[in-house]
């Protein structure tokens, strides 16, 4: 009986090493797969591209959109796009500040500049200067017409439009296009952009950006 006893008892016992020697090598076996899984988790996100294109634009802010439609401002410091013309130019009835009504066909005879603008184009406060000087020095003895159409339809208020006159003491006439019927009939899409008018009525250049007074004693000058 003792001996039957103590042979049930070694089996028992030799059966629990080979249970706990198979259980510690599973367990082993799992951690060792958890810990190269996560290696491999870490090293594919180590080899995630982040180039400069990527931290840029994750670094860019929302762009302000205006209500602006169809214009938009131009860019500073671009170099103006000059387009040559030869049409017979638009006629137009507009309004000044001042409550006169100044119509294009009347000035037939005349070189005319036209200058399409708003106030909160950083371009057009650059140029208004610029165009000032020409209209003080250079205009009537060149036999030149200056007409300032604002784009009356892009801007908050009119206040803004006599405020920004009265800063840079502008003296040419300033029209007012409400409607923005002049900007659509000449093709007005940028800001600012000027029109040069032979003295046949006839279009003869289409300037895209801002003029100096340079380039308008150039294109002007009898």
């Amino acid at each position: 009986m003792g001996k039957k006893l103590l042979s049930l008892s070694i089996t028992i016992f030799l059966l629990s090493v080979i249970i706990y020697t198979i259980y510690t090598n599973l367990k082993e076996s799992t951690n060792k797969s958890v810990e190269v899984r996560e290696e491999d988790l870490l090293q594919e996100f180590v080899d995630i591209p982040m180039d400069d294109t990527t931290i840029t634009y994750q670094m860019i802010e929302e762009p302000v959109v205006h209500d602006h439609e169809e214009h938009a401002h131009g860019e500073g410091n671009l170099p103006s796009e000059v387009r040559t013309l030869n049409s017979e130019a638009p006629d137009f009835k507009l309004q000044t500040l001042t409550g006169e009504t100044v119509k294009l066909s009347n000035f037939k005879g005349k070189k005319v500049f036209i200058n399409f603008w708003a106030t909160w184009c950083p371009p057009c406060v650059d140029e208004m200067p610029e165009i000032e000087n020409f209209y003080k020095h250079h205009s009537e003895k060149n036999n030149v017409v200056v007409l300032s159409i604002n784009s009356t339809d892009l801007e908050t208020n009119k206040a803004s439009i006599e405020k920004f006159v009265q800063d840079f003491h502008l003296t040419f006439p300033v029209l007012l296009d409400e409607e923005g019927a002049a900007s659509y009939a000449y093709q007005v899409l940028t800001i600012p952009t000027s029109i040069i008018i032979n003295e046949e009525g006839n279009l003869v250049e289409q300037i895209i950006g801002p003029v100096t007074e340079e380039m308008l004693i150039d294109k002007l000058s009898s």
